[in-house]
């Protein structure tokens, strides 16, 4: 098959998009062509063999339209060639659905419960929330009719019920890496916003530093907002930030630390839906410390490695969250078990290394005309 992949809303080396889907559909052969944004030349030399890209605008904030149609002529490119168009982005449903593709199936990967994200899209006024779930919801209703539905979360099945369900997994090494009691660093990876946690993790940074602790260090872009509170929190030393980086890059910083960080708000989209990054510190075998998030907490209660916090976003949250790093850095031992049960557990149930083969079966039976039960 030939596959066409298609966002403007997630970065051009979109963990999900590119280092697991894509890998997966080039490992078993098939053609692949991404439109996106540019990553940059770092990332590019982390996308896997095969990949054939083109660069369109991110749309952020409200000036998305002229993204769009940038997006539509790129891709009409390719109408005819194509077997199939895998999209990422809700918004891009009807620049892609609209128009001829001359038998291509086009395909609607769910991996974020949009109708409750709106609330955490801050470029969006209060007054025209409301609005913009309606909108959202009316391009769900398009997508029953036009595309073919992926889902990453068992939880979006009340909306999609017919629709195959491939975790938002993730590969999982052959064996963990020990901890690198020479480096001692706890781990935040991911975008950094106010509804992420995103004050919370500099409250904890500055609790580790009076407390002579590991160094917290964050991987991810900042939002506008939140940019200037991240700069003032590295300008007085009380956390380390490397900016966003490529999935491989991110994993590499994350082996071997103290502890990954996950505290996302109380907030709809994040309560159904299963935190990446937790998913991610504990397949290189290192604990996670997260908010109460179900899933989350599911995962972490499961495995026995990590911590579920007992509070929310505020101070009391703070001091827990820095009680659990100082635990494992001071006992090297039992960080040594807990990222050790942490990885078991993943491989286990949430690995892509099987999931992708899944994947692929999915998007082929698609093609061919397949449809799955809810079951």
């Amino acid at each position: 098959m030939h596959v066409l992949v298609v966002t403007c809303a997630h970065r051009g080396d979109d963990a999900r998009i590119v280092h697991r889907q894509i890998r997966s559909l080039l490992e078993h052969d098939h053609s692949v062509t991404l439109i996106a944004p540019e990553p940059g030349d770092e990332s590019r030399r982390h996308d896997p063999p095969g990949l054939e890209r083109l660069v369109v605008p991110r749309a952020e904030g409200r000036r998305r339209v002229s993204v769009w149609r940038k997006v539509r002529r790129a891709a009409r490119r390719f109408a005819r060639v194509v077997d199939v168009v895998i999209v990422h982005d809700p918004e891009l449903l009807p620049v892609i659905g609209i128009g001829r593709w001359h038998g291509a199936t086009l395909v609607w990967d769910v991996h974020e419960d949009f109708v409750a994200s709106v609330s955490d899209r801050r470029w969006i006024p209060w007054p025209l929330r409301v609005v913009a779930r309606a909108v959202v919801g009316g391009l769900e209703k398009f997508a029953r009719r036009r595309f073919r539905i992926v889902l990453a979360e068992e939880s979006y099945r009340s909306r999609f019920p017919q629709a195959p369900v491939v975790p938002n997994s993730t590969w999982v090494l052959n064996n963990p890496a020990p901890f690198d009691v020479a480096d001692p660093r706890v781990m935040y990876v991911g975008r950094l916003s106010q509804g992420r946690g995103a004050a919370a993790l500099v409250a904890v940074g500055e609790e580790l530093v009076a407390r002579r602790g590991p160094r917290l260090v964050l991987v991810g872009a900042a939002d506008a907002d939140t940019e200037p509170l991240i700069k003032d929190a590295v300008a007085r030393g009380v956390v380390e930030w490397r900016g966003p980086l490529s999935n491989p890059e991110a994993m590499a910083v994350v082996r071997g630390s103290v502890a990954g960080l996950s505290l996302l708000g109380n907030h709809p989209n994040y309560v159904y839906s299963r935190p990446t990054k937790v998913v991610e510190y504990m397949a290189n075998g290192v604990p996670a410390i997260s908010t109460p998030l179900p899933l989350a907490a599911e995962i972490i209660d499961r495995s026995g490695a990590g911590v579920t916090t007992h509070h929310w976003l505020g101070p009391e949250l703070v001091s827990e969250v820095a009680d659990a790093v100082m635990a494992y850095a001071s006992s090297p031992a039992m960080r040594g078990e807990h990222g050790q049960s942490a990885w078991q557990d993943i491989r286990a149930h949430l690995s892509w290394n099987s999931d992708g083969a899944r994947f692929v079966g999915v998007i082929e039976g698609m093609r061919a005309g397949h449809r799955w039960s809810s079951s």
